[in-house]
């Protein structure tokens, strides 16, 4: 009953922060596409084979600064670095949607000060949702929605095996725990931990992390699709979310605590998700339900 009760707050949490995210990207690409249509401007193409190399070459440069730093402090003043370029440009390209650039630089400037001079799980997990769905929005809306699924399933691979043969995401992760800067959700037990200082948090009973990367991917997918309407992005959101619930009832049920890889369960729930709303649309399903229930939102064929 208490491993029971452990679980159902873990998942509310993540479930939280992974729909948050989620929602004000999607929410964040439709307001950009807008932008982009009016202004006459299409999104420039990426290529899946130069978003792989990329990434496997980022991949490999902090693997090797850790390989040459031997200097605790120089690993934390690395990884808080790593983390405040990454949450602080995906922040500003997420809020600049919303507000003026100058806000969005002034209120990104404010929270990330706010984290280096204390970084508690709470103020952590909101630079992680901006930063994330920042990125995540920007880079879906440069890909088709075939390509993110492709990434889906190399990252996935990635995934499993980076975690249960090479076993270097898990060694990054601990590095990055150690420097109080970890790329990841802190999912914390219960709302008194949100406060908790980033340095005295202890993976465990009290706390999980979810990868950033875990979120990113199916948020990728889902404004990759906001071209198509409403309903695809929500309903790949919505099969993400299972993939979420999934990844954590496994981990509950463990023996004995150890590390799962949360992109494969998440990105296949994803993929359901995307091809029941290639089914849906086949059946002409689309055209109805948003001539109800969306009318500002006009479906195009996938």
């Amino acid at each position: 009953m208490k491993e029971d009760n452990a679980f159902s707050r873990f998942f509310l949490f993540e479930f939280l922060l992974f729909s948050s995210t989620l929602g004000l990207g999607i929410f964040s690409a439709f307001r950009m596409r807008k932008v982009l249509e009016i202004q006459n401007i299409t999104p420039a193409s990426i290529s899946p084979l130069d978003f792989v190399f990329d990434f496997f070459l980022a991949t490999l440069f902090i693997l090797f600064i850790l390989k040459i730093t031997r200097s605790k402090r120089k690993k934390k003043v690395f990884f808080k670095s790593l983390f405040v370029v990454t949450s602080f440009l995906g922040g500003v390209i997420l809020l600049a949607s919303f507000l003026t650039d100058l806000f969005s630089l002034a209120l990104m400037l404010i929270l990330i000060l706010w984290w280096l001079k204390r970084p508690s799980v709470l103020n952590q997990d909101l630079l992680m949702v901006l930063g994330i769905a920042g990125i995540g929005t920007g880079l879906g809306l440069n890909l088709k929605p075939y390509m993110v699924i492709v990434l889906l399933i190399i990252f996935s691979i990635y995934d499993w095996i980076s975690v249960y043969k090479t076993k270097h995401m898990i060694k990054m992760a601990r590095e990055m725990m150690n420097s109080a800067a970890p790329l990841a959700f802190v999912i914390p037990s219960q709302p008194s931990n949100l406060g908790e200082n980033l340095k005295q948090v202890q993976l465990g009973e009290k706390f999980l992390v979810l990868g950033g990367g875990d979120v990113a991917f199916p948020l990728m997918l889902c404004a990759s699709l906001t071209s198509q309407g409403l309903l695809p992005p929500l309903l790949v959101a919505v099969f993400s979310s299972g993939g979420l619930f999934f990844t954590l009832y496994l981990l509950s049920r463990q023996k004995i605590r150890h590390p799962l890889p949360a992109l494969p369960p998440i990105a296949l729930f994803a993929i359901i998700g995307y091809l029941l709303s290639l089914m849906l649309n086949s059946l002409g399903f689309f055209p109805l339900f948003f001539a109800k229930s969306f009318p500002s939102f006009s479906p195009k064929s996938l």
